[in-house]
């Protein structure tokens, strides 16, 4: 089979960093892979962000390169910089950090210089180290070194998608899966002839399986800083069930004369990372915690199956599950649905940054 190739965002504050950007692209390139950055991206009328959010969803790994400054704040006091990440974040994408290691090198019309903007800076990049590839650099060439050594690592501990060139594929290959395919659609003949198709599925876990769902920081831009801590925590498919039904968000829309329900996914997120929180803390989480889209889709997909979520109609829920989310809250009322497994549930202050560097 032919090699695979990789689409790698490169992320950062623009002016202060052309030339990092451009390193980080030649490597990028020199490695037969895909740079995808703001330098390239055409004249367009939409919304910056709602342009750049697609492009990162079909990028495979996204470098982050952070120095001096935290960048152009939106209406909200978050910079774009950091909305990308909490993009890719969201979307599970591999985040490689290229962090300056060395900020009293960094010339003074390159670096913030308000007290706020230092801040900002410094919880940005307490949020992004947090257990992710993390590598210091202090010029060009450490840079481009270390974003070899980072993709390269990333490419075998978390290997994606990526692109592979169809004229490359081994004929051999091509063949066995063409067959494959012949005997596939030999079967499918076979089975409509008996009126009958029997598929394989999966099996659904039971109700107490363990599932794990990450807790991920949401940045408050009203306190610019502070900042909440990542955590993990363990619940069971059921457990997790009251929780998840107290705080859907939802809505009816009508079309064509029919009600259809339609779920507000990034707020659900939001209020499910605040109510998993807020069982292992006394603070109030509301608006600093999140989960990711992918831990909403599996959880609403087991309910689906179970049949205590509906999949169309004009309420999410079915009657048992709207009966059992209710038992639930009757008999678990005063326990806590789930466990801390890593990490803590708190609020900090900016500290100085870690001299140490994240491991490959």
């Amino acid at each position: 089979m032919g090699e695979k190739r990789y689409t790698v965002f490169i992320s950062s504050t623009f002016e202060d960093l052309k030339e990092e950007r451009k390193a980080v692209q030649d490597v990028i390139l020199s490695g037969g892979d895909f740079p995808v950055q703001m330098e390239y991206f055409p004249a367009t009328d939409e919304d910056q962000l709602d342009f750049i959010k697609p492009l990162i969803d079909q990028c495979d790994y996204y470098v982050l390169i952070i120095a001096g400054r935290y960048g152009t704040a939106t209406s909200d006091g978050i910079s774009y910089t950091e909305k990308e990440f909490q993009h890719a974040v969201s979307r599970d994408i591999p985040i490689l950090v290229m962090l300056n290691g060395d900020p009293s090198s960094i010339a003074a019309g390159k670096s913030e210089t308000s007290k706020t903007g230092k801040a900002k800076l410094s919880r940005f990049i307490e949020r992004a180290q947090q257990g992710r590839i993390r590598k210091t650099w202090a010029n060009i060439s450490e840079l481009k070194l270390a974003v070899t050594q980072a993709l390269a690592h990333a490419k075998k501990a978390k290997p994606s998608v990526g692109w592979t060139r169809a004229d490359r594929l081994a004929s051999r290959e091509a063949l066995e899966e063409l067959n494959e395919l012949r005997r596939e659609n030999t079967k499918i003949k076979d089975a409509i002839g008996h009126l009958e198709v029997e598929l394989a599925l999966p099996p659904i876990p039971s109700a107490e399986a363990p599932v794990e769902v990450e807790l991920i920081p949401i940045y408050d831009s009203t306190s610019p800083n502070e900042y909440s801590t990542p955590a993990t925590i363990q619940t069971s498919w059921i457990g997790a069930f009251p929780v998840f039904a107290s705080n859907l968000v939802w809505t009816t829309h009508d079309w064509a004369g029919e009600d259809f329900i339609s779920v507000n996914i990034e707020n659900t997120c939001d209020a499910l990372g605040a109510a998993f929180a807020a069982e292992h803390s006394p603070l109030n989480t509301q608006g600093w915690y999140t989960i990711s889209k992918s831990t909403y889709e599996r959880l609403s997909s087991y309910y689906v199956e179970v049949g205590l979520m509906n999949d169309r109609g004009t309420h999410p829920f079915t009657d048992s599950g709207l009966r059992i989310a209710r038992r639930q809250r009757i008999s678990e009322a005063s326990n806590v649905t789930s466990i801390l497994t890593s990490g803590d549930i708190s609020i900090k202050t900016t500290s100085p940054l870690s001299g140490e560097e994240i491991p490959f």
